[in-house]
């Protein structure tokens, strides 16, 4: 046996951390967690775990079907782990969809949210992802066609204002802070893409022309260039959206297109929504829901996603 087969076999030590991430990922995928999992996948105890993984593996997601990911990347860790990046999202998203919708999914990344709902609107529905990262964009194309998601779409460009080419600068090992609206100076932190983009009017109109509508917003500080588009639209049945930037501004749009706000509220247990009355109450929220309440429906200040669903069935028309 030479000396280089033996470097190659792996140590005792290497296999006991390898069974227990296995473990530590069985026990994760099955967790009633809505959110928190940042704070569980960046540790003193998971990270030396991660470092037993393979670079590229592939992870499971909670239909049983899989994606391939890059364990380096913050949100690919996340979806290593759980099978999904945001479960609150997700599930509110799914909570909201009937059969027979349409889902955008804007900024669809890893597309776990886009693949969840795809479950929800049925084969009478469709999904439309947009996802302009040519390294994810390979990862989302090939969990598709593998899974059979038939009713799931990938457009590997961005929606915006006008129809273009940009540089989408990417944070390294953070894809999920892309953004065309980034100007940074310092290279060394980011890799850049040139990638098409589209005026969202003229391309995605035609994709809900006809159906009641949700979508997840999640574009980096580049809301503002969509978000009237999509607010104006009279077969819109929710919108969901980061507001990490830009805030006074989404709130405006929201009031002015006569919706009504909800935060999503971060706790690791509890899947509720807190209506939001005032700008100052947005900081309190990573996500947002905007929806458009029959006439005369008393809004509740907190409500469970499907509670609210109910209140919206008879409002929105396709």
């Amino acid at each position: 046996m030479t000396v280089a087969h033996l470097d190659r076999k792996p140590s005792r030590g290497g296999a006991m951390l390898k069974l227990l991430l296995h473990c530590v990922i069985w026990v994760f995928h099955r967790l009633p967690i809505r959110s928190g999992l940042t704070k569980l996948s960046f540790n003193r105890f998971i990270d030396p775990l991660i470092a037993a993984a393979p670079r590229l593996p592939y992870a499971g997601l909670r239909d049983g079907q899989r994606i391939n990911v890059n364990i380096a990347d913050h949100d690919g860790r996340i979806l290593y782990l759980f099978g999904t990046n945001d479960p609150k999202v997700a599930q509110t998203a799914q909570a909201l969809s009937l059969p027979g919708d349409v889902f955008l999914d804007i900024g669809a990344n890893y597309s776990t949210i886009g693949l969840a709902v795809s479950h929800t609107v049925g084969r009478t529905g469709a999904v439309h992802l947009f996802e302009p990262q040519s390294e994810i964009g390979g990862y989302v194309q090939e969990a598709i066609t593998a899974g059979g998601y038939d009713t799931v779409t990938l457009h590997r460009a961005g929606l915006l204002d006008r129809d273009d080419e940009l540089l989408l600068q990417v944070p390294l090992n953070h894809s999920g802070m892309a953004s065309f609206d980034a100007a940074n100076s310092d290279t060394s932190q980011f890799r850049t893409e040139r990638c098409p983009v589209h005026e969202i009017g003229g391309y995605a109109g035609p994709l809900v022309s006809g159906k009641a509508f949700g979508v997840k917003l999640d574009i980096e500080g580049c809301e503002p260039a969509v978000m009237p588009w999509i607010v104006s639209q009279p077969n819109l049945r929710y919108l969901i959206f980061e507001a990490s930037k830009n805030q006074a501004q989404l709130y405006n749009i929201v009031q002015q297109a006569g919706l009504t706000l909800f935060g999503l509220l971060r706790h690791p247990l509890k899947l509720r929504l807190v209506r939001i009355d005032a700008l100052a109450d947005m900081a309190r929220y990573h996500d947002l829901l905007a929806v458009r309440i029959p006439p005369e429906t008393p809004v509740p200040a907190t409500t469970h996603p499907r509670t609210l669903a109910a209140l919206l069935r008879d409002g929105v028309r396709g």
